[in-house]
């Protein structure tokens, strides 16, 4: 991959009231430089595929949140959704489809989380096919049973089938020791067995990865275990065997984990009723995943854009319990990368202490010059340089040391 000069606009807006968001989701596309008729007409071409992945991680407030306010620092709101779609159909111009789907946590409710966005009705919208997608193969009724393969529930999953990739070498796990290897269930043996030397496997929903155009619609957010989740880490979501994901090695440092920070923790996580595994800066694992993804997704050639949902964002214990975040900030660009970085600047945070960014960032030799930010139409000079914390977003406990200093 070549890095090149990317343009990322940044606009402020205070509600959720869809002409509202298309106003300025307009303004936005202006700033970058896009057709007013046909803003996204470079991008998506008539009969062409367009998969639009929105945040749609839960669909109710889990009871272990210490506090339950607004969902929508949670998931993605669906008027963003909409508006971004809006644009679609005009570029397809009556021909092609539409997939707008997503991977929730496994103990999600679908049904819940349609009837409470009421997004189905898009399905029905345009004059083309516009399909909406739970992805999941496996789903949890109970969260008692998360982590017990045995006692998930069997679901279609995408329709379309899956895609599987091998990185082999080209893994950050390639020569990593898998045995203490940890994904989403407890049958470590299947993780291990996708993460082994030459085997280094991920399976991607079809329906997203052979679309023509990928559209990203994150939620502005901290995380618990790689500090903030936008577009990169939102990947989790692609993959549809969640064991091959994997998120911390079993343990602590001295025996070779990164599941807690210390003996002591890791002995008090062992009997606790809601655990934080793997929530810390020291996890050395979670963060590898996330570039694995990111490597695979870029293995088929298609075009991409991404609008950061940042109105309604989420701070302090992301990504299921954080504190809503009133940033009133959506965020575009035609780079999933290069709208990361500056998400995560404008959170306040130093994307370079973020690892998964960090590696990017080095392993592609990208300059923050070759960003140029426009935030309400002008552009920002120094976006990167500058010290200030911008939003100055909360952070999730043990994490201050991403902050700008």
């Amino acid at each position: 991959m070549i890095w090149e000069k990317k343009n990322v606009a940044i606009r402020s807006t205070d509600n959720y009231r869809l002409q509202s968001v298309k106003k300025v989701l307009n303004e936005i596309f202006q700033d970058l430089g896009l057709s007013k008729e046909n803003p996204l007409g470079g991008i998506v071409k008539p009969g062409n595929k367009v998969f639009i992945k929105p945040n749609w991680v839960a669909s109710r407030w889990r009871e272990s949140c210490l506090h339950k306010d607004y969902l929508y620092s949670v998931i993605t709101h669906p008027s963003v959704i909409e508006a971004v779609t809006d644009e679609v159909a005009v570029a397809l111009q009556g021909k092609g489809e539409i997939v707008i789907a997503d991977n929730p946590s496994i103990d999600a409710d679908f049904s819940e989380l349609m009837d409470f966005t009421g997004i189905k009705k898009l399905e029905n919208k345009y004059d083309i096919s516009c399909k909406i997608y739970d992805l999941r193969p496996l789903v949890c009724n109970d969260l008692v049973n998360y982590g017990k393969k045995n006692k998930m529930v069997s679901r279609v999953g995408d329709p379309e089938g899956n895609v599987q990739i091998n990185l082999g070498n080209e893994s950050l796990f390639y020569n990593v020791d898998s045995n203490l290897f940890r994904g989403v269930f407890d049958e470590r043996e299947d993780t291990i067995a996708a993460h082994t030397k030459d085997v280094q496997l991920y399976t991607y929903s079809s329906s997203l990865y052979n679309s023509d155009v990928y559209i990203s619609v994150p939620k502005l957010k901290t995380h618990q275990k790689v500090g903030t989740t936008l577009n990169l880490k939102g990947l989790v979501g692609a993959i549809t065997d969640k064991n091959q994901l994997v998120h911390w090695r079993v343990g602590y440092p001295e025996v070779g984990g990164d599941e807690y920070p210390t003996k002591s923790s890791y002995v008090t996580g062992q009997k606790a009723k809601v655990t934080h595994r793997g929530a810390w800066p020291g996890n050395d694992t979670i963060w590898r995943m996330v570039v694995d993804l990111y490597k695979g997704l870029l293995k088929r050639e298609r075009k991409y854009f991404t609008v950061i949902d940042g109105i309604i964002a989420g701070e302090g214990q992301g990504p299921f319990c954080p504190t809503s975040k009133f940033a009133n900030t959506l965020i575009a660009c035609d780079d999933l990368l290069a709208g990361d970085i500056v998400a995560t600047r404008l959170m306040g945070f130093d994307p370079q202490k973020i690892s998964y960014l960090k590696y990017l960032i080095d392993d592609l030799q990208i300059r923050y010059s070759d960003i140029k930010v426009i935030k309400e139409g002008r552009t920002v000079t120094a976006f990167f340089e500058d010290k200030t914390r911008y939003l100055d977003f909360e952070l999730p406990d043990a994490w201050e040391v991403i902050k700008m200093s």
